[in-house]
């Protein structure tokens, strides 16, 4: 059983509250599925049938809207990215579509077998139950759609008393966006922030996140705009300094890629809010060795970055000190995080692991708990 597979089911949030024995079920119905460059993997007001997890590739989700006559793309989903997860419980139109950029490999799950797995495990079913009364709970108020509504499409900007917040907030979540929903009343404005879906900050009057949603749901009239960020398209230049030799330039690389892997399964684990608060734990931790080392640049939010390029020259110290890093990192979210004991510091690629098991990285991670 792919047991990093069986974590990215537990990273959905409809599955979030379902028992590990129901899960493996669940997992045990996923199927492998193929799609070119430039298929078009749903397509947005066709019904919903399945929901993705990717497992190789990368995607585009984008939209249309009748004011503008050009597609409008909410994020790009890449390895370990889910999409259409609602499906299984609403059947509802596509709110948005989604197009393979390359070849992509996905697990699906389609919801006639969803469909029967509820009907013969009703674990399952009161799991589900459990996590949509959290979700009304927490946002206080019910959504009911007449049958006029739920044909109306979420267009990039509109009215509030048209389509109502929680809904404008379910598309971003269920499309994985990335960027921004502007509120307005007058001269009050809300700023929401979104990375993949994930909200990264709610910015209104000062107020708390929580403060701020419940002023904000009741809200009867006003605007929104929906301002997905602009993606580039380039690969990531590799860090560069002329003060390096080749064999630390080598290194230096292979690190940066490493940890932006491993930073990227911290996320898919538990949410790049969860994963910056463990990160800042374990920087004050380690306070004194970073305060030495003003070169390495590494950033969990509002976009993860990971930059060496400032560093002068490169020692042993430096992988020890990253070591350190990402054991404390690990151990701060195994406290908050369900299956992080399934995460594993090897890195997918056998060539990154083959240069930091000869600069000895490994055994610097598993020496690291003696060490603070």
């Amino acid at each position: 059983m792919n047991e990093i597979l069986l974590q990215q089911l537990k990273n959905v949030p409809l599955f979030s509250s379902v028992a590990e024995k129901d899960l493996r079920l669940i997992y045990d119905k996923l199927q492998l599925v193929r799609f070119q460059k430039d298929d078009v993997i749903i397509r947005e007001g066709d019904m919903g049938d399945c929901f993705y997890i990717i497992r190789s590739g990368r995607v585009r989700v984008e939209t249309h809207s009748e004011e503008i006559d050009h597609p409008v793309i909410l994020a790009r989903l890449e390895e370990g990215d889910y999409f259409g997860e609602m499906a299984l419980i609403t059947g509802e139109p596509r709110s948005a579509t989604v197009i393979a950029e390359e070849d992509v490999e996905l697990w699906r799950l389609l919801k006639s077998d969803f469909d029967r797995l509820i009907m013969k495990n009703p674990d399952i079913t009161l799991s589900l139950t459990h996590m949509l009364s959290h979700r009304l709970m927490k946002t206080n108020r019910a959504l009911e759609l007449t049958e006029l509504q739920f044909l109306k499409k979420i267009r990039p900007r509109g009215n509030l008393e048209d389509f109502g917040l929680i809904r404008i907030l379910n598309f971003a979540e269920q499309n994985a966006l990335t960027g921004k929903i502007v509120l307005k009343r007058g001269e009050e404005e809300a700023v929401f922030e979104y990375d993949k879906g994930q909200l990264l900050r709610l910015n209104f009057d000062d107020k708390n996140e929580d403060e701020a949603l419940d002023e904000l749901l009741s809200w009867e009239e006003g605007t929104f705009l929906i301002e997905p960020s602009i993606f580039e398209l380039q690969p990531e230049a590799e860090s560069d300094n002329p003060e390096w030799s080749e064999e630390e330039k080598l290194i230096i690389n292979t690190l940066e890629r490493y940890l932006k892997e491993k930073f990227e399964e911290f996320i898919q684990f538990a949410g790049s809010r969860s994963t910056q608060v463990a990160f800042n734990k374990a920087n004050i931790k380690l306070k004194n060795m970073f305060d030495q080392e003003e070169g390495l640049d590494i950033q969990i939010q509002p976009r993860l970055k990971i930059d060496f390029s400032k560093l002068s020259s490169f020692s042993e110290k430096h992988l020890l000190l990253l070591a350190v890093l990402l054991n404390q990192v690990v151990k701060y979210l195994s406290r908050e995080v369900i299956g992080i004991e399934f995460w594993n510091v090897k890195s997918a690629n056998p060539d990154t692991n083959k240069i930091l098991e000869e600069h000895q990285f490994f055994a610097f991670f598993e020496q690291a708990s003696e060490l603070t």
